[in-house]
């Protein structure tokens, strides 16, 4: 069984790190005045929102690769709610930008998923000391 041979530091590490991408992207999806990158592409932040999703699945699938659906299931549930919620903090919410994190979700979890569990994997087997 593949997650009996990650160490369980290595899990934690990695679940930890999770959530703080989680909380980056809750923050900078809510706060009332985002950092500006000033990047001059129209529709910038469709190729942000498919990145941070991509990421946040990726690594959540290497994590539980078992629960694969539910992992995307709850980020493409957390994309739509922060849309939502994005009305409540002066921000336009836009059902383009739930679309781009959905299409992130899907492809997150299709081949950076593999290769995230192989880099677990590998730390899990270099640094772990039992398993999980």
């Amino acid at each position: 069984m593949v997650e009996s041979q990650v160490a369980a530091a290595v899990q934690r590490f990695w679940l930890a790190a999770g959530l703080a991408l989680v909380a980056l992207i809750v923050w900078g999806s809510l706060t009332p005045h985002p950092p500006d990158l000033d990047i001059s592409i129209p529709d910038f932040d469709k190729v942000e929102h498919f990145g941070a999703y991509l990421v946040l699945t990726a690594w959540f699938t290497a994590a539980f690769p078992r629960r694969w659906l539910w992992v995307a299931l709850v980020f493409a549930v957390l994309g739509g709610v922060i849309e939502i919620l994005q009305g409540y903090t002066g921000r336009d919410p836009e059902w383009g930008d739930w679309l781009a994190d959905c299409i992130g979700v899907v492809a997150g979890f299709w081949y950076p998923a593999r290769w995230a569990l192989r880099v677990r994997l590998f730390l899990a087997e270099r640094y772990g000391r039992g398993g999980a």
